[in-house]
């Protein structure tokens, strides 16, 4: 009979990566989506799991820890015949890649947003450089393009802003884009003969951030 402290640490290692994923379905994986061209309204069903996060967070980080708790029993037992699924080197090996698994989609959000303040000195240096006439950090537009600044609503982390940034770089006319956390918005520029505020506040409803132009 296989040992039942091997099964449990299988399952529980199963388990912490299964709720690591849940915990980063409302960041990491929308992004990942939008990256690969898959959007639709659909996407919002992610984005709403935003509040529960924590729930799976704790949940991978108690798995885990039952999992290395019970690995740590059988490095304790002497060596005998018992039928296990897999050797002890093969059992840690594993249990250190799911470990590292776990806390890189936990931690996900995070690696993939970047530095917020630095993102906002981005922004503001996009608008105040459309206002002065001067540069903002990226190649200068034709004159015939014109800049929008929209306040994102649902934005719940640092990935968040790259979602909706990928968003909006997929609309054809948008010339750039720069996105922020912190304020929740989002500054594009973009040619208003190929593309209309409409089309950029649907391109962010469509992945789960609605949005609308902002009266500032």
């Amino acid at each position: 009979m296989p040992d039942a402290t091997n099964a449990d640490s299988n399952w529980s290692l199963g388990t912490a990566v299964a709720a690591a994923l849940g915990a980063s379905a409302c960041c990491t994986i929308p992004l990942a989506l939008v990256s690969l061209g898959i959007g639709g309204a659909w996407i919002s069903g992610l984005t709403a799991l935003a509040p529960y996060r924590w729930v799976f967070v704790t949940i991978a980080v108690g798995a885990l820890a039952y999992a290395g708790y019970n690995e740590w029993r059988l490095s304790r037992r002497p060596d005998c015949d018992c039928e296990t699924v897999f050797s002890s080197s093969t059992r840690r090996a594993l249990l250190g890649i799911g470990a590292l698994a776990v806390l890189a989609l936990i931690a996900s959000p995070w690696l993939l947003g970047g530095s917020p303040s630095a993102a906002a000195q981005q922004a503001q240096a996009a608008i105040k450089g459309s206002q002065k006439g001067g540069p903002s950090g990226a190649l200068e537009a034709p004159a015939s393009f014109r800049q929008v600044a929209l306040e994102v609503e649902g934005m719940t982390c640092a990935a968040c802003p790259e979602t909706v940034k990928t968003a909006l770089e997929d609309v054809d006319g948008v010339y750039s884009v720069r996105a922020t956390y912190q304020p929740p918005e989002a500054v594009v520029r973009f040619d208003p003969t190929r593309a209309s505020v409409e089309d950029l506040t649907e391109a962010t409803a469509n992945v789960g951030f609605p949005s609308s132009k902002s009266s500032s």
